[in-house]
């Protein structure tokens, strides 16, 4: 894993490409947490935990996942199409979303910190300025505190994504810091906050263009869309 779980998801939808290149065979080593969401995708032949396997498989060539695109055609069309884990081998957890008191009109996901990483005092925000842009009627993905927001079933979302996405594809919508669900979310084609932290600490991911057409990224100058944005959530 080159980087955070973000920027394997994000950069997933370069893999397909390969075999379009003429790779006969592509292996990839991810974290166990991804491999079940991961191994949905039919252009990998085999994917291995990375903590367990390590650079033990035997490969003519290695490249981390965030230099792909230094070897391929960025303007070809696959390289647009979302990450290839589609909505037809997501199944939404509809069933584990059924504890969501029914006074609530919209079920929506906020997540107001990233896990631990060096910039998370940057990234994260406050549950209680989550709560005034959001109200307490919300799901929480948070990973570890989840406030006073609804708290989603059970703790084995944490840790296997392909449990996350289920839950995603259940929502409405997600509201949250940038982190690795914003990536996953919009992948999966989920609508999507971005909240954005000040402009100097503002990651280039969303500078430069849409990754993600289910994703809207807001500066804090922007933060007062919010409530309009989730009342299109539908």
């Amino acid at each position: 894993m080159e980087q955070g779980y973000g920027d394997q998801f994000m950069y997933a939808r370069f893999l397909p490409a390969l075999k379009m290149l003429g790779a006969k065979k592509v292996v990839v080593l991810a974290q166990q947490s991804m491999c079940k969401v991961l191994g949905q995708m039919e252009c990998i032949d085999m994917l291995t935990d990375l903590i367990l396997v390590g650079p033990a498989v035997e490969c003519d060539y290695w490249i981390g996942s965030m230099s792909l695109p230094y070897y391929i055609d960025c303007s070809h069309p696959y390289v647009k199409n979302l990450f290839p884990v589609t909505s037809k081998k997501i199944v939404a957890s509809e069933g584990y979303l059924e504890a969501l008191p029914s006074n609530i009109p919209k079920k929506i996901g906020v997540q107001w910190e990233s896990s631990k990483n060096m910039l998370r005092h940057v990234r994260n925000m406050k549950a209680s300025d989550m709560e005034k842009l959001v109200g307490y009627n919300a799901y929480s993905l948070n990973p570890e505190d989840d406030a006073n927001f609804y708290p989603l079933p059970g703790e084995d979302w944490k840790k296997d994504w392909s449990i996350t996405a289920s839950h995603l594809k259940a929502l409405k919508g997600l509201v949250t810091v940038d982190t690795g669900i914003a990536h996953l979310a919009g992948a999966l084609g989920v609508k999507t906050i971005v909240l954005l932290p000040k402009e100097d600490f503002i990651c280039w991911r969303w500078k430069n263009g849409r990754w993600y057409d289910s994703v809207v990224a807001l500066r804090p100058d922007e933060y007062d869309k919010v409530p309009e944005l989730i009342r299109r959530m539908g």
